[in-house]
């Protein structure tokens, strides 16, 4: 049997037997109610059984991630704590890559690999374990929101089973957006519960979740602050107190991500997008109607192409849930006190899906800095507010268990097709990755962000390994290589003439060279790579990089920030346990 049809044949199967169970429990045990959290916890599990198949996958970013972990992981073992220059990457002319992507799912990936696991394994672990815990998640904030069981289990199942969210874990591999869905519920979760209470622990933990997912997808975030001010306005019903408590939150979790969010303008002046800004109009691709609505293969139910395209879609169910609600207002079938929370959900979805479309590209010629990313991420937050639509549903149709059933088995069926990567190649392991890592530019490993503005405009990547490290332009010399790491490169070197060299790596602000204790200028040649010159003589030659004064302080501010923070919140936790 072929392997995608094998995986359908066992997410069947394991389907089947999840629903049969939960039948004969009702029949065995009519008098019990179900534990609607045990059973979500056992439902989020059947869409990422498919992951643990063994090899990578055929197609997606799963082997660039893996690659990227391996290198992250070198530089915390060389003691780069926050990293920034990628060294080995770009066919080990290395970028900053790590100043200008998301760097939280890397911490997580390495912490897996260091209790033993291998990087393909530790990345399968982070897939299939934030998958389940956004479901989670979303079930605490939707209970506290909607103080119901069944309403927040079908918010949660609605979170879970949006097509955009299996697209992410099994065709993109796209590990900072499978972060931020774990992280949206929980850091509105807190703000709920603070504005609720009013407790020093909920403005903690409102702050450390938001700080995290702007350290796990900046894009997210910027269009979640607003969502969190808007919220925080609503629940509160003033304008003034809700964006005073939200604006503390957004303070202070943007000095514990500042070193994440402050690469771009630190380092704004030195980047290749600063000076061939591409036109959003021209240069990307943005959803349709027809793309948010239907998907073109396999009668709609499939979301990947032959050829790895992608389907952009809103959701089936999503959109009956949506039809649903409107029709609840309109003829006041929707408890009064939930009706403006269910009107603000609706509205935001569709601004949401404005800005997704065509339609808006006007909008996002303001938005420089975002505006490259891709306006199809924003199904993300669109999934938000449909899952919260249909825990109105719930609150509605509650003793219509027949409805409720159908509805489920629909939402969760309707995506089965797409619940794992249709084929994995056992032959790839961490060894042959590991050897492949300095050629990811061959298999599109590049982020366009972290280009330093010198390089050429035509050939912006190297796709070949220099054969040296250091090269000799012109004169005669002896090199001895002493030492090399990401950020740090010493020779011996030993010139019978004044010679001009080529240092193998990226200029970029922060590389500095030094011979025999004294500073040597460096400058970029026509590619971006450094070149220096030397005398005759004897010389030890080092060159090593260190971040900018100012960007070196945002981490210092960060790493404050965030020990501050925590430690404060461990004290609220373990001392005033009353007090929350």
């Amino acid at each position: 049997m072929l392997d995608p049809y094998r995986m359908v044949f066992v997410n069947v199967i394991t389907s089947l037997l999840v629903l049969a169970g939960t039948i004969i429990y009702r029949y065995v045990y009519p008098k019990k109610k179900i534990n609607l959290f045990i059973l979500l916890l056992i439902i989020s599990i059947l869409p990422v059984i498919s992951v643990f198949r063994t090899g990578t996958y055929e197609s997606g970013d799963f082997n660039i991630h893996v690659r990227r972990s391996m290198e992250f992981y070198q530089l915390l073992s060389e003691g780069n704590i926050m990293p920034t220059w990628a060294g080995n990457l770009n066919s080990t002319y290395g970028y900053p890559l790590f100043a200008f992507n998301y760097t939280l799912p890397y911490y997580f990936i390495s912490f897996f690999h260091l209790i033993g696991f291998s990087f393909i394994t530790s990345l399968k672990l982070f897939l299939a374990s934030n998958f389940v815990l956004s479901g989670l998640f979303m079930y605490f904030f939707s209970k506290n929101f909607f103080k119901s069981d069944l309403s927040a289990f079908l918010a949660s199942i609605f979170y879970l089973f949006t097509p955009y969210h299996l697209i992410s874990l099994h065709f993109k591999i796209t590990i900072g957006e499978i972060l931020a869905y774990t992280l949206i519920p929980i850091v509105f979760y807190s703000i709920s519960k603070f504005l609720t209470h009013k407790k020093n622990f909920y403005f903690l933990l409102s702050s450390i979740t938001l700080g995290l997912l702007t350290l796990s997808h900046i894009f997210i975030t910027v269009f979640t602050i607003p969502l969190i001010v808007l919220y925080s306005v609503l629940q509160l019903k003033s304008f003034l107190k809700g964006l005073f408590y939200a604006s503390g939150i957004i303070i202070l979790s943007l000095f514990i991500s500042m070193y994440q969010w402050s690469a771009p303008l630190i380092y704004r002046p030195y980047l290749f997008t600063t000076f061939n800004f591409a036109d959003p109009s021209k240069a990307f691709y943005f959803p349709n109607l027809i793309d948010l609505l239907y998907a073109p293969w396999r009668f709609g139910l499939l979301f990947q192409g032959s050829q790895g395209e992608l389907s952009f879609l809103l959701g089936y169910a999503q959109l009956f849930v949506l039809l649903i609600v409107i029709i609840l207002i309109f003829k006041n079938k929707l408890k009064k006190e939930y009706k403006p929370t269910a009107i603000f959900w609706i509205i935001l979805f569709f601004l949401t899906v404005f800005l997704i479309t065509p339609y808006s590209i006007f909008v996002w010629k303001f938005l420089p800095l975002v505006n490259q990313a891709g306006s199809q991420r924003l199904l993300i937050i669109a999934a938000f507010f449909t899952s919260l639509l249909a825990g109105y549903i719930g609150l509605t149709y509650k003793k219509n268990k027949l409805f409720i059933y159908g509805f489920l088995i629909f939402t969760i069926g309707s995506t089965i097709l797409n619940w794992g990567h249709r084929r994995l190649i056992p032959e790839i392991n961490d060894s042959v990755l590991k050897q492949d890592i300095s050629q990811g530019t061959k298999w599109g490993d590049t982020h366009f962000y972290a280009l330093p503005r010198w390089v050429d405009q035509k050939q912006q990547w190297f796709a070949k390994v220099p054969k040296y490290h250091l090269e000799i332009l012109q004169g005669k010399a002896a090199i001895i290589n002493i030492y090399r790491s990401s950020t740090k490169h010493i020779y011996q070197i030993n010139a019978q003439t004044n010679i001009d060299l080529r240092e193998n790596t990226l200029y970029f602000p922060g590389w500095i060279a030094n011979s025999n204790g004294k500073n040597v200028n460096i400058n970029p040649d026509k590619r971006g790579i450094i070149n220096l010159s030397l005398q005759r003589g004897r010389q030890l030659l080092m060159l090593s990089y260190e971040d900018l004064p100012m960007f070196f302080i945002t981490k210092k501010i960060s790493l404050l920030s965030i020990a501050l923070t925590i430690s404060y919140f461990i004290y609220y936790l373990f001392k005033r346990g009353d007090d929350y």
